[in-house]
């Protein structure tokens, strides 16, 4: 269950103690924000859900800190006329339990179990209810996707190939033998090991994951398939070194880089590319044929465009394509995959003139909702994005005092 709750925010090993943030009166008045004041118990209560959530850090300084911006984003959504019911709060709490695979109850019974109040969850999850809101309220109309951009992200997808790793790893479990310990371990074998055969060793000894039994070994991982803040302190290592310890909730790990590869994305399946040919007249190996492509080339933006401006060669001068990646003669495929969207290139063909080619829609068989997610992605990203700058308005015209 530990665990559980633990994958809802980053994984973290440091406990602050709550009773820190309370002075000899925890409903004293600890912070004033604007008209709205903080007491010492909700600093010391958003520690304990901090603490639950995995945080790192000061986290009394992190407690003020979102209490802070709790407040602010409280005080817009009030002045928008906006609130929440408590029937909306319950299934806002759901629905964060839910990333997690808990109900609401039982992250009411965890939350309990740290010693924190109901109402102090219900509180967080009401703020971050209502900002999102009066965020989508405010912002959502200049964070709509256009049908365009979902293409655009569908053609970067599609050329994408996908990288895969090699590695081996230790974990070491928190909370048996003391916290220290364990990290004093880590530590040691992350600065002394400098081989395969050491690391194999230690994981054969200290391990207490199943790949013990292969001497830590992991076989072949898409990088996609790993937590990204993980794949990223591993592609960081030249093979045979080893990480600084990761903390990964219960566990802390090792990790020793043995490999790096680049496979075709499997997972998109057939790829099929619209493009516009451009056959360019003239004397084969001419300059005036590189100057007569490049003209057009940079004469035009879209596929549209190449369409219209073929015709100074011809009527009509472009030729419109429909075909699978695989189907392709070599030397376009080459050119073709290294274009983007309505961008353009040229080749030397068999008549030893040039013909210009410009890539239209690289395009798979999706799955279905495929592009719904993609739009909601696209969405999530841009709105939080202003929400982000509407919040530091916030805080900057903010009156804040400590007491």
């Amino acid at each position: 269950m530990k665990a559980l709750i633990l994958a809802m925010a980053t994984a973290a090993i440091a406990w602050t103690n709550p009773v820190n943030a309370q002075s000899q009166n925890p409903y004293a008045v600890a912070i004033r924000v604007n008209d709205r004041i903080i007491t010492n118990f909700e600093i010391a209560q958003r520690v304990l859900l901090l603490q639950l959530f995995g945080t790192t850090g000061n986290l009394k300084k992190i407690a003020q800190e979102q209490l802070i911006e709790d407040r602010l984003r409280l005080q817009a959504a009030a002045q928008a006329g906006l609130s929440a019911t408590d029937e909306e709060i319950e299934a806002g709490v759901d629905e964060f339990a839910g990333r997690a695979n808990l109900t609401g109850e039982q992250l009411y019974q965890i939350v309990a179990q740290r010693g924190a109040a109901r109402e102090s969850m219900q509180a967080f999850v009401r703020a971050g209810l209502l900002w999102r809101n009066l965020v989508q309220a405010r912002f959502g109309g200049r964070a709509n996707v256009s049908d365009d951009e979902i293409d655009t992200t569908l053609n970067l997808i599609s050329g994408q190939k996908q990288q895969s790793i090699l590695f081996s790893e230790i974990r070491l479990p928190l909370n048996q033998q003391g916290d220290e310990k364990t990290l004093e371990l880590a530590e040691k074998l992350s600065n002394s090991i400098t081989s395969e055969g050491a690391f194999g060793a230690a994981a054969r000894r200290h391990s207490r994951s199943p790949s013990r039994a292969r001497s830590g070994r992991v076989d072949w991982l898409p990088v996609s398939q790993l937590p990204a803040q993980l794949a990223g302190q591993i592609m960081a290592l030249q093979p045979g070194e080893v990480t600084a310890p990761i903390s990964l909730g219960a566990t802390v790990g090792l990790f020793q880089l043995r490999g790096v590869r680049e496979d075709r994305n499997t997972d998109q399946g057939p790829v099929t590319l619209t493009y516009v040919s451009v056959n360019v007249p003239g004397e084969p190996g001419s300059e005036k044929l590189v100057s007569d492509a490049t003209k057009l080339i940079n004469d035009v933006d879209t596929c549209d465009d190449i369409r219209a401006q073929s015709e100074r060669f011809a009527v009509p001068g472009h030729t419109d394509h429909v075909e699978e990646a695989g189907d392709l003669p070599s030397v376009l495929a080459i050119e073709l995959a290294g274009l983007d969207r309505h961008e353009a290139s040229y080749y030397t063909n068999t008549a030893g003139t040039l013909t210009i080619v410009m890539l239209c829609d690289r395009l798979r068989e999706l799955p279905e909702g495929a592009r719904e997610n993609i739009s909601n992605g696209l969405f999530n990203q841009r709105i939080s994005g202003f929400g982000q700058g509407y919040l530091q308005e916030l805080k900057s015209d903010a009156i804040v005092i400590y007491k």
